[in-house]
C-alpha cells in the first residue's frame, strides 16, 4: 500500500494513475474491467469469516454519531458497511493497488472511498437472474462514480458469478434470459470494475456452496481533466469508439473525461466518431463546432438531441 495515500479524515485516497488513453477509452466502450484473484488469500479468508460472523468486529474508528448498537445492527444487515472500518479490509481490498490505480485513472485525484456496501450472499445452486440495470442507474456521459464487485471466495462459472453484458451501459437494453454475457469469474479475491448502469445478473450456478459478493461505489471529487497516462500517438479522430448507435455515446463519455463535455458535437451519418476499416481517409465531422448531441434519454426517434 506504499504507493497509495489514504486520508481517513477525508475518506479518500490518491495514487498514480495506471490506465492509458486506450485503456480508458476501452472502459468507456466496453463498460467493465476484470481483475481476477488480485486480493490476497489471507484477506479473502478474513472477509469470509467476518461476513459469516466467525470473527469479532475490530473497527479502526467509529463514525461520528454512531453507537455500538448502530454498529451491530449494520453488521447484521444486508448492507454491512462497517466492514469498511476494518483496517485489514481498507488496506487489502478498498486500496488494493491495481484497483486503486484504475480508479485514480477513471475518477481523478482524491478518489472518494465507498460508504455503503450491498452483500449478495447466495446459497447455490440457483437459476440465473433476469438481466437488469441496477436501481437508480443513470445513462449519460458523466462518470462520477464507478462500481465494484468483490468475490472473497473462489468463484468459478459453476458457482454463478456476476454475468455482465458488455456495451450495455449507454442505454436501456432488453436482453433475453437465454442470452449470455461475460462472467466475472476467478479465484478468491476477484474484483469486477464496471459502469454502474451496465446490464448484469447473477449467473446460473450448478455447484453447491455459499457465494458471497460485495458491491460498492468509488466516487469522483474533482472535475475531469484526462488525468491518466497519455499516449503520444493516441489520435482522438481515429480511435475505436464502437459501431453504429454506440460510438456517439462512447465518444461523448470520453470527451467528458477530458473535461470537454460541453464542446462535444457530432454531425451524424458516416461522420466521426463512427468509422469503418474500409474507409480511405479520416472521418469527417471531428471537432465540429455545431451539430448534435446523442440522446441519452431516448426521447427522439433518430437518437439525437436538437442541434447546437
Amino acid at each position: 500500500m506504499s504507493d497509495v495515500t489514504f486520508d481517513r479524515e477525508a475518506w479518500n485516497f490518491d495514487c498514480e494513475p495506471t490506465l492509458t488513453d486506450s485503456q480508458v477509452l476501452e472502459f468507456c466502450r466496453e463498460g467493465y474491467i476484470l481483475l481476477p484473484g488480485v486480493v490476497d488469500d489471507a484477506v479473502n479468508e478474513r472477509a469470509r469469516a467476518w461476513l459469516e460472523g466467525k470473527i469479532p468486529a475490530e473497527p479502526s474508528f467509529v463514525p461520528e454519531g454512531m453507537t455500538d448498537q448502530d454498529m451491530e445492527r449494520i453488521r447484521g444487515s444486508h448492507e454491512p458497511s462497517t466492514l469498511f472500518l476494518e483496517t485489514w479490509f481498507i488496506e487489502g481490498v478498498l486500496l488494493q493497488p491495481q484497483l486503486a490505480g484504475i480508479m485514480r485513472s477513471l475518477l481523478g485525484s482524491k478518489v472518494g472511498l465507498p460508504i455503503l456496501v450491498s452483500h449478495h450472499a447466495s446459497q447455490c445452486p440457483l437459476e440465473a437472474q433476469g438481466w437488469h440495470h441496477d436501481a437508480d442507474h443513470v445513462f449519460g456521459p458523466e462518470l462520477n462514480f464507478v462500481e465494484v464487485f468483490y468475490f472473497p471466495q473462489d468463484t468459478p462459472i459453476e458457482l454463478g458469478p456476476t454475468e455482465i453484458a458488455p456495451r450495455t451501459h449507454v442505454a436501456p437494453t432488453p436482453r433475453d434470459i437465454e442470452e449470455g454475457g461475460v462472467f466475472a469469474h476467478g479465484s478468491a479475491g476477484t474484483l469486477g470494475i464496471h459502469h454502474q448502469s451496465i446490464l448484469h445478473r447473477r449467473g446460473v450456478s450448478t455447484a453447491s456452496g455459499l457465494r458471497h459478493m460485495l458491491k460498492y461505489n468509488y466516487w469522483r471529487s474533482v472535475p475531469p481533466e484526462a488525468d491518466w497516462i497519455r499516449e503520444p500517438d493516441f489520435d482522438l479522430q481515429i480511435a475505436e469508439y464502437g459501431g453504429h448507435n454506440l460510438a456517439r455515446y462512447v465518444a461523448h463519455m470520453f470527451y467528458w473525461l477530458h473535461g470537454r463535455g460541453d464542446d462535444y458535437r457530432i454531425i451524424g451519418g458516416q461522420a466521426w466518431p463512427w468509422k469503418s476499416p474500409n474507409q480511405i481517409g479520416k472521418p469527417y465531422g471531428y471537432e465540429a463546432k455545431s451539430g448534435y448531441l446523442p440522446d441519452w434519454r431516448k426521447a427522439n426517434q433518430d437518437g439525437y438531441t436538437r442541434g447546437g
